[in-house]
């Protein structure tokens, strides 16, 4: 191994040619030493100086960092660095002892400075800390920026918080650094003094005295050379390289690397450098070039540090001849910028990819295919009935549930694949360089697997999901396209029944644009008031007086004219916008009750009937929603009534408790309630029996050619007489020819309603027939076109 000479920069030399000059020229030369001492302890007064602003910008640093730290949730301790770092900037202005910093440096006593300059540098530092330390706290509270002033008045014209911390970090260390070398130029002039000094000296003192002056100046030039190289450029952690050698380590990088000295210098350093940035690390070391690095570097325990080194290429200065490396250890700020990496691009739950990796591996995908022509396959995934594991079992349970999902479809994936979670209970798998056969295969295994029992918050759980399948055949492709695809025919699956998976086909995306489309156009209906209340009369069928209405949901478009019930109903049950019409139904019917009830039109009873869907009901609220209706509009109760269907209600759950507990209280209220379609659902006679019905209306399908086909007669007739013995009404529906009339009537129906009667009218068309009290003779209805 090579041997180079120690780098020893503070080594003191020529002690004793010192004292026999002294000895020799007592007289003369103790006022000699006393003023070259004076000088020196200016120079140790102000070595102090520089080692507590050093300390300063190193303390900025680290303040900067735990504040980050904190703002991650990383256990530190930031007010304890302020305080030290406060502390020090007053006593830099004002003299005193510095404070010890914990792990790195001793109390320093320092004098008062004098210098206006430097007194100037210092103020403005402790000013800048001052806004560092408020800034800081600012940051950590999550308090406004603007509530924070900066007394330093830097103009820092940023927003992000993070941000202004950083700079108000960088100033401070810049400002430390400025005010260090004001310090090194004031003793350069003192020490200039000092030669002319010595110079004087020698020449009254003749050839001993300038042989005492020479020996002097030469000490002192020395130490003060080698105090400026170091001083000017130290940080943390400190190298020194000659001829690709190491010459010199600090006490700092054994410390923090735990290895000694002698196992650093020479070529010790290239052997603890990671293999990777060992060609980095060479040049550096021999060309100093780049001028920043950032080195992975092996520790005495074996672990790997990442140190960011700031290269000074000082061979040309003859009092330091090498190349210097000023490095800090900055492991924690990697991995913590890692930490955030992960956390930007994975699912924080299940840790798959999340939908801003996803569609970046798409991107990548299809860009390979447009060079290779592989196929690329996007599979979406559902579960269903997700919700209600969060409602029954809680949103503990769902997260369990969601990460052990997380886990099978990881199971399932290639390598090469890449498996996300979109968020919500949607997960995705991305196939590279694959087929329709194939995509369709891990489709299918993954119902299998997503079926398989799996125990939950410690209760066993069986779950199913819905697919979708989107191929790429090749060639270009677009994320947005193929993502949609996807979904659409994952939304085709759901559609068929779920617990399945269906591949993509252009007429899903026909039928997906016409219910969107639709789904837009309603809601700029709703925005537009393009629906309407029509109504239709009930009329007891022995005298043919109207005793009621039914509130009936029209829409007629700018653009297309009428549009059925029977196409944009079921859009509005699937999009949720049952909800809104419904409800404007309900404030609409309450109105124009309210309108004929002022008027002194509505004979006694008289009620006004409006349908509630299903969706209606699940979501729970109704009474509260009714009231309100009712005392918005100042109607008694008893005018309205409601509409359920039999499907809506079956449910034997806490949902089918709550929906039935929620009828009752209407009934309490004075409302109404009829029972729609009955027969053609699932209900019982239990079930009837717990329900607060007041009418049973006979679907429209056993009305129809009831006079001549004798099963739907016998269903018309046990309904009617079941509505009897429950003391219900039995109201027919659909009612549309005088033979159906009278063959209701004879099989025990209370009432009809159909277009025998009326159809479907505005609320004007009803008005006149009230006012003229208009009632349905048998002899006028058989006058009446079937």
């Amino acid at each position: 191994m090579i041997r180079s000479r120690r780098y020893t920069p503070f080594e003191s030399r020529g002690r004793g040619t010192i004292a026999v000059i002294v000895a020799l020229f007592a007289g003369f030369s103790a006022f000699s030493l006393i003023a070259s001492t004076r000088g020196v302890e200016r120079s140790e007064h102000r070595a102090e100086l520089v080692r507590v602003m050093s300390r300063q910008r190193t303390l900025s640093e680290r303040y900067l960092s735990e504040v980050l730290l904190v703002r991650s949730h990383a256990v530190a301790d930031p007010e304890a660095i302020a305080e030290v770092l406060a502390r020090s900037a007053t006593v830099l202005l004002d003299g005193g002892t510095a404070p010890a910093v914990d792990g790195d440096d001793d109390e320093v006593r320092v004098s008062v400075v004098h210098n206006a300059t430097l007194r100037a540098q210092l103020e403005q530092g402790r000013r800048l800390v001052v806004d560092l330390i408020a800034t800081g706290r600012a940051v950590l509270a999550g308090t406004s920026l603007g509530i924070v002033p900066l007394s330093a008045h830097e103009v820092i014209d940023v927003k992000d918080p993070v941000t202004r911390l950083r700079i108000l970090a960088a100033i401070t260390e810049n400002v430390a650094l400025n005010a260090a070398r004001t310090l090194g130029n004031q003793t350069d002039r003192n020490l200039a003094d000092l030669r002319r000094m010595q110079l004087g000296l020698a020449i009254v003192g003749a050839f001993v005295a300038l042989c005492l002056g020479w020996a002097l100046m030469r000490v002192t030039r020395r130490q003060s050379s080698h105090f400026r190289a170091l001083v000017t450029r130290s940080t943390d952690l400190f190298f020194v390289f000659a001829s690709g050698i190491c010459c010199y380590v600090s006490s700092a990088v054994t410390e923090a690397l735990g290895h000694d000295s002698g196992e650093l210098l020479g070529r010790g350093c290239e052997m603890i450098v990671h293999p990777d940035d060992r060609a980095t690390f060479s040049s550096a070391i021999a060309h100093g070039q780049p001028h920043e690095v950032v080195l992975r570097v092996r520790t005495s325990f074996g672990d790997w540090r990442h140190i960011e080194a700031y290269v000074s290429d000082l061979r040309a200065d003859m009092n330091v001849r090498g190349i210097v490396l000023n490095a800090r250890d900055i492991t924690e700020r990697v991995r913590l910028a890692e930490e955030l990496t992960h956390q930007a691009f994975h699912d924080g739950l299940t840790a798959l990819a999340n939908r801003a990796l996803f569609r970046d591996r798409l991107e990548l995908a299809l860009a390979r295919s447009s060079r290779t022509g592989e196929m690329v396959a996007v599979l979406l995934f559902d579960l269903d009935g997700f919700k209600h594991v969060n409602d029954s079992l809680g949103h503990n349970a769902g997260d369990e549930l969601l990460v052990q999902v997380g886990h099978r479809l990881r199971a399932i994936s290639r390598p090469s694949d890449t498996a996300a979670r979109l968020g919500g209970d949607e997960f995705a798998l991305l196939l590279d360089a694959t087929s329709e056969a194939e995509a369709c295969n891990v489709a299918q295994r993954i119902l299998e697997d997503f079926a398989a029992p799996l125990t939950v918050s410690g209760r066993p759980l069986t779950l199913t999901a819905s697919g979708g399948v989107a191929v790429h055949s090749g060639g270009d492709g677009d994320v947005e396209e193929l993502l949609r695809y996807a979904d659409v025919a994952m939304y085709a699956a759901k559609e068929s029944g779920r617990n399945r998976y269906e591949v993509f086909q252009y007429e899903m995306a026909r039928d997906f644009s016409e219910l969107l489309g639709l789904e837009q156009a309603m809601r700029l209906g709703l925005q537009h008031d393009e629906f309407s209340v029509h109504y239709q009369p009930t009329v007891d069928i022995e005298t043919g007086a109207i005793t009621g209405v039914e509130a009936l949901l029209r829409w007629q478009t700018r653009e297309h004219g009428i549009v059925p019930p029977a196409r944009f109903i079921p859009v509005a049950e699937t999009t949720g916008l049952i909800h809104s019409l419904g409800e404007l139904v309900l404030m609409q019917a309450c109105a124009q009750a309210a309108d004929w009830h002022s008027a002194r039109l509505l004979p006694e009873p008289f009620v006004v009937w409006v349908n509630l869907s299903g969706k209606q009901l699940a979501v729970g609220g109704l009474p509260a929603m009714v009231r309100s209706a009712i005392e918005c509009a100042g109607i008694p109760a008893r005018l309205l009534g409601v509409e359920i269907t039999e499907n809506a209600i079956v449910d034997d759950g806490p949902k089918g408790d709550r929906i039935r507990r929620e009828l009752h209280e209407l009934r309490d209220l004075g409302v109404k309630i009829a029972l729609d379609d009955f027969g053609t659902g699932l209900s019982s006679l239990g079930l009837l029996r717990k329900l607060p019905i007041d009418v049973i209306k006979v679907d429209r399908s056993f009305i129809d050619g009831v006079e001549r086909d004798a099963k739907n007669a016998a269903i018309t007739s046990n309904v009617a007489s079941l509505a009897h013995a429950l003391g219900l009404v039995a109201l027919a529906e659909g009612v549309e020819s005088h033979a159906e009339l009278s063959a209701v009537r004879n099989l025990g129906c209370d009432a009809a309603q159909g277009f025998l009667f009326a159809r479907p009218a505005p609320a004007a068309t009803i008005t006149t027939m009230l006012t003229s009290q208009h009632s349905f003779t048998f002899e006028q209805l058989q006058d009446q076109p079937s």
